[in-house]
């Protein structure tokens, strides 16, 4: 009889792994975070969301996303402006550097997801995808 397979352990440890691997490599390559990356490639869709939209699409919390904006303006990659429509609120926007770099890291990021689903066929690829898209849509009904 083979051991249940820990689900939620497993995908909390390869989680953190993953994530360490690729902040490694772009405090590195950039001096950011892939957290500061989320930001980034949120507003390469989407430009000039309020802050609170970033915060929710990049999936922070408002106070932690002060801190990689905070960081992100310093560095130039994105800029904050105060909203045209309401005073209190402030809009994001990324820069030219910032899409530079969102540019330069795409190809990387494609090749991570390569070597990721490298030992598995196209039939165990869809199980994957599937079972991605299950966990997603668990989270978004909590």
């Amino acid at each position: 009889m083979s051991k249940p397979l820990r689900v939620f352990h497993q995908l909390h440890i390869a989680h953190g792994a993953l994530f360490r691997a690729a902040d490694r490599h772009m405090r590195a390559s950039e001096g950011i975070t892939t957290a500061h990356q989320v930001v980034l490639f949120t507003l390469t869709i989407e430009d000039g969301l309020r802050a609170s939209e970033v915060a929710k699409r990049a999936g922070h919390s408002k106070s932690r996303l002060t801190a990689l904006v905070d960081t992100l303006e310093a560095k130039k990659l994105l800029k904050r402006r105060v909203s045209e429509t309401d005073g209190r609120v402030h809009t994001l926007h990324i820069t030219q550097a910032g899409r530079d770099l969102i540019d330069r890291h795409k190809a990387r990021t494609k090749e991570l997801n390569e070597q990721m689903l490298a030992p598995f066929s196209t039939a165990e690829r869809d199980v994957v995808a599937a079972f991605l898209k299950h966990v997603r849509n668990l989270g978004e009904k909590s």
